[in-house]
């Protein structure tokens, strides 16, 4: 046993094992350990829950104290008699049924325990009935240190509510001291004539909460996503808090508590038995990892043995190993690289054997098969020629890929194509066991493919015709190989006029709206290639990079035109250069119609903004009469307004006359139906809501803030 570990790649496979089992044990510890937490907070946050369900329930009871109040004033037999109109019932409340009333709601007050004041509002009255007094609202609100104007806020918070209770907070009140109001509508009607108000005593309500709600830490009462009361005990211990919010099971709020939970951190398990089954573990450790470390030592020190590794003490075991097979493996890549170059070198020269006419047509069949080639002396053939690029590495490096995706396409359309070197050409030869025709529109794709591959590479484009058999390879390769030489000839006939100083100027000249300079620029480049006698490749060229121009700044216009209409493609094809002349010409003329277009647009999209700015307050003013008045339809009255200022008409109209009201208020004209009707609106919800959208606040809000201002200053 003690002789394995002389050997140090049996020691550190040990030790390997080891390391790995120790973390195994340490994770299984504290998964275990991680799981008992957790049962123990779940059953702490199920037994919080609990008692925050059970607080909901308490807070819910106190508040429906005040539904049993609201309930009693809607019964008693005086609450008709101040809600009437009618002076005849109003003096049915003498002094004794006063002071009758006044009792009444004294007891009501004390009943609900929490209340600073109880008081039944008449709001179409303006009258507000207490322990104390049947006031005035304003007086009313002012006696308990609330602001006077007050009733407003009131029917703004009951507004649609009907008989469901409602809380705001009197924050905003210099003596609240976190004082909030309960609202609830008495009578079920959609305009309401009694309403119960209650101010509830800050003070009291924490008592309330201090003496029932004993687990809560924190608690709020949130209403419509506003913190309406809130509380926080001063002696909190640093025990850990869980947040949760229940909503009210009578009302229309949420209560929100912090409830404090101790984590009871038991030992499951004596401090000796956790000792003595670590040290089990451990002797199971050590003894597993031999095995484990003996298991993995024999069959590896059996190899290299059989590889002439002397297994001794320095033997470094997967050390040895790795490097032996990496020797190996760099003697296989060696041998596959050897033999790649001489295949390609032996597949090169076959292909040139077929070029050039000089292959044995004996073996041909052989060497077909043994280079994996579809050839057959039945099939078509052309051949296609990229020149002056085998010299050139930066232009054959990207031609490489080029050529493979060429010969996908011809993959993808039934055509066997391989590639080949020779003379300074990249050769793409094509076969097809069918018609001569395929092999020709095949050839055309190609030329189509390779100018958009080729459109910023300076290299020679040649197609031999197609001919059958293997010596039509030669006759190919030849025919396109004479092309070449009298391109050489007539290499002056290749070169087009339009410099880069002159793409500037006509780009600059569009871009300027300067057509009319532009059209020179374009006679000029025309006369100077026609006089070159260019062959209709090269001048299809040119014009080509001019109608690319136009097309890119008439996209900027956002116009688009029919290139079957304009007969590009067609001429194109069959070279007509008097045509395309004539349709970089017809271009132009377009470009210049559509941006005069443009232009009208714009000059009416300012119109018509000025146009509303000066008939903004009269309140019948529609798209449609704009539409009508400048005589356009009404989506493009839409369209056109959204363009210039950025703003769709209503809000821009609504924000106008705001505007207009917001000066007039400025002016102190606080009746808001007659600032309404002079901005335009025809009654005064709809020129509340716009003001409200347009502001933030409702315009009694605006004039109370001009107010409070007016007092400052």
């Amino acid at each position: 046993m003690l002789n394995y570990f002389k050997n140090r790649f049996f020691r550190d496979t040990f030790l390997m094992y080891i390391s790995i089992m120790s973390i195994l044990i340490l994770l299984v510890y504290i998964t275990f350990v991680y799981q008992k937490e957790m049962e123990n907070k779940e059953r702490v946050l199920q037994e919080a829950q609990a008692s925050a369900e059970l607080m909901t329930q308490i807070i819910d009871d106190k508040f429906s104290t005040i539904e049993l109040v609201a309930t009693h004033v809607g019964a008693s037999s005086w609450s008709p008699y101040l809600a009437s109109q009618s002076e005849i019932l109003n003096s049915k409340v003498d002094y004794f049924k006063k002071k009758e009333i006044l009792k009444e709601l004294g007891v009501f007050n004390d009943i609900l325990r929490i209340a600073k004041s109880t008081a039944v509002l008449f709001p179409k009255r303006n009258l507000a009935v207490d322990r104390k007094e049947i006031w005035e609202c304003e007086r009313y609100f002012k006696s308990i240190d609330l602001d006077s104007n007050l009733l407003d806020t009131v029917k703004e918070k009951l507004e649609g509510k009907y008989g469901a209770q409602v809380l705001f907070s009197c924050s905003d009140s210099e003596n609240s001291s976190g004082d909030f109001c309960i609202l609830k509508q008495i009578d079920y009607d959609q305009s309401s004539r009694m309403v119960l108000f209650v101010l509830v005593d800050a003070k009291q309500f924490v008592k309330y909460i201090e003496t029932n709600l004993v687990d809560a830490e924190e608690f709020q009462i949130c209403y419509e996503n506003e913190v309406i009361f809130s509380y926080e005990k001063s002696d909190v211990k640093g025990s850990e808090q869980f947040g949760i919010t229940l909503p009210s099971t009578l009302y229309q709020w949420e209560y929100r508590f912090k409830v404090g939970a101790s984590f009871y951190q038991d030992t499951f398990v004596n401090v000796s038995y956790i000792v003595l089954g670590c040290l089990f573990l451990m002797v199971a450790a050590i003894v597993v990892s031999y095995m484990l470390a003996r298991l993995t030592y024999r069959p590896i020190g059996a190899l290299l043995e059989r590889f002439g590794v002397n297994v001794q003490e320095r033997f470094h075991g997967l050390e040895g190993l790795e490097n032996i097979f990496l020797d190996l493996q760099n003697q296989k890549e060696g041998m596959e690289e050897l033999a790649n170059q001489y295949y390609m070198i032996g597949q090169n020269s076959f292909f040139t054997s077929l070029l050039k006419g000089t292959y044995d047509e004996e073996k041909i069949g052989e060497y077909v098969q043994k280079f994996h080639t579809e050839f057959s002396d039945n099939m078509m053939y052309q051949v296609i020629a990229f020149a002056d690029i085998v010299s050139d590495s930066e232009k054959r490096k990207p031609l490489m890929d080029i050529s493979l995706k060429l010969q996908m396409d011809c993959y993808y359309q039934g055509i066997t194509a391989v590639v080949s070197y020779m003379e300074g050409c990249l050769l793409l030869i094509m076969g097809y066991a069918g018609s001569e025709q395929k092999l020709i529109m095949q050839s055309e794709r190609i030329s189509e493919l390779a100018k958009e591959y080729l459109a910023e590479k300076e290299v020679g484009f040649y197609i031999g015709e197609p001919y059958k058999g293997f010596k039509g390879i030669h006759r190919s390769y030849k025919e396109m190989k004479a092309k070449f030489a009298h391109n050489k000839i007539e290499e002056k006939q290749l070169t087009y006029f339009y410099p880069f100083d002159v793409e500037v100027k006509l780009i600059k000249c569009l871009q300027l709206a300067n057509f009319q300079e532009a059209a020179l620029v374009l006679d000029q480049i025309r006369e100077e290639n026609t006089a070159r006698k260019l062959m209709p490749e090269v001048e299809c060229k040119v014009i080509g990079l001019i109608y690319e121009t136009f097309c890119r700044y008439a996209l900027e216009l956002n116009l688009a035109w029919n290139e079957k209409i304009l007969g590009y493609q067609e001429m194109r094809e069959v070279q007509d250069m008097e045509g395309l002349w004539n349709v970089l010409e017809e271009q132009l003329r377009e470009i210049i119609n559509a941006y005069n277009r443009s232009h009208r647009f714009l000059t009416i999209g300012s119109s018509l903004v000025e146009y509303v700015e000066q008939h903004y307050m009269s309140s019948g003013l529609s798209q449609q009469d704009i539409a009508d008045h400048f005589g356009v339809s009404r989506p493009t009255v839409s369209k056109l307004f959204k363009e210039t200022v950025n703003m769709n008409f209503i809000d821009y109209l609504h924000m106008m006359r705001v505007e207009a009201a917001k000066r007039l208020i400025d002016e102190r004209n606080f009746d808001m139906m007659d600032v309404a009707r002079k901005c335009g609106y025809e009654n005064e919800v709809t020129f509340r809501r716009a003001f409200v959208k347009h502001v933030g606040v409702t315009p009694q809000q605006y004039i109370k803030s001009q107010k409070m201002g007016e007092k400052r200053s």
